[in-house]
């Protein structure tokens, strides 16, 4: 097993790890005069890897009885496109609903890919620079610019076009850039790779003060301003270094223990505690950790769309995992363990 490397290109970040508003974060209902009844709950319904899955995501959000009028807010955990049948219908749904999310290793190769597409010497816009990272917008320092970024036509008329560039994505990462936007490459570019969110404290709730998304992962004994961006965005299992005690290497295999385990090991020892919301393991399935959750379910594939319901109640904040069937036509993984 090797250590998670930085094979893949990083698109340039804009924010490393933002904290989500307190306004978003679950709470009681207002009872006294001055406030009224107000809503009856704000609840958080954070999402699984969604690949372009937009049907299964409707039926999930239709599950829960999500709600944005009602204080609902809804957060993804990275790679809402890419191989699935509608990546622009997700983000169009998910910008709709004023979601949160973290970058994923997909959502990464789509913006490298698109700067790639921007690269090529016939490009329309070469001339412009943006072989380098684009022109951030004004006012909006989370997003990147991408005029006419994307070459018109559908994939398959680009298919000579994208075959003259290096090619270091796969060709489908090529058509999901080609078929984006310029509204949803600016938003997959405003995400950050850690979303934390801080909960008030709550001496009996089922979950942790502290929640922090990502897509892959975390290495213990590293502060989140430290943590390896590829790996963040990679690894699905840990080495331990060589000859020193408690370190620990973020590595990309699947391994005989995921990472998350010995996140849940590490947590113990300490007296606060950070519970981590995470995809990019379908393999591995739904992971119901002591302070670790996993929400890959391989809906991809034709398993389940999973999320994780978090609300305020009288007994503290307290959580389910709610699950539907893959409601799109699955791709067919490689993987054959996956599809077992």
């Amino acid at each position: 097993m090797t250590p998670a490397t930085a094979t893949d290109k990083l698109f340039p970040i804009t924010t490393f790890i933002s904290d989500l508003p307190s306004n978003l974060i679950p709470q009681l209902p207002s009872s006294s005069p001055e406030h009224g009844s107000g809503p009856a709950t704000r609840r958080l319904v954070i999402v699984g890897d969604v690949h372009g899955m937009k049907r299964s995501l409707e039926a999930l959000l239709d599950k829960v009885s999500f709600d944005k009028g009602r204080g609902d807010h809804l957060i993804l955990v990275g790679d809402l496109v890419n191989k699935g049948p509608d990546s622009p219908g997700v983000i169009d749904l998910v910008i709709e609903l004023g979601a949160s999310a973290v970058r994923g290793n997909h959502d990464n190769a789509v913006l490298d890919a698109t700067m790639e597409i921007n690269a090529r010497e016939d490009s329309p816009v070469h001339a412009g620079g943006l072989s380098s990272p684009p022109a951030k917008l004004p006012g909006n320092p989370g997003a990147y610019l991408f005029s006419n970024a994307v070459p018109s036509g559908s994939p398959e008329e680009n298919t000579s076009a994208t075959t003259r560039i290096s090619m270091r994505h796969s060709a489908g990462t090529y058509s999901t850039a080609n078929a984006l936007s310029t509204c949803h490459l600016h938003w997959l570019a405003s995400l950050p790779l850690i979303l934390r969110i801080k909960l008030p404290h709550h001496p009996t709730s089922s979950i942790g003060d502290t929640l922090v998304v990502v897509h892959a992962g975390l290495t213990p004994g590293i502060p989140l301003e430290d943590q390896d961006p590829h790996a963040v965005m990679h690894m699905r299992s840990l080495l331990r270094a060589p000859g020193v005690e408690d370190t620990f290497i973020p590595a990309e295999e699947t391994g005989e223990e995921g990472w998350a385990a010995e996140w849940d090991r590490w947590q113990e020892k300490l007296a606060a505690r950070t519970t981590v919301i995470f995809g990019h393991d379908a393999k591995r399935r739904l992971q119901l950790g002591r302070y670790s959750i996993g929400l890959d379910s391989a809906c991809l594939y034709g398993h389940q769309l999973s999320a994780l319901v978090i609300e305020m109640t009288e007994r503290g904040f307290e959580h389910q995992v709610v699950q539907v069937d893959c409601a799109d036509v699955p791709v067919a993984p490689k993987d054959e363990a996956v599809a077992v």
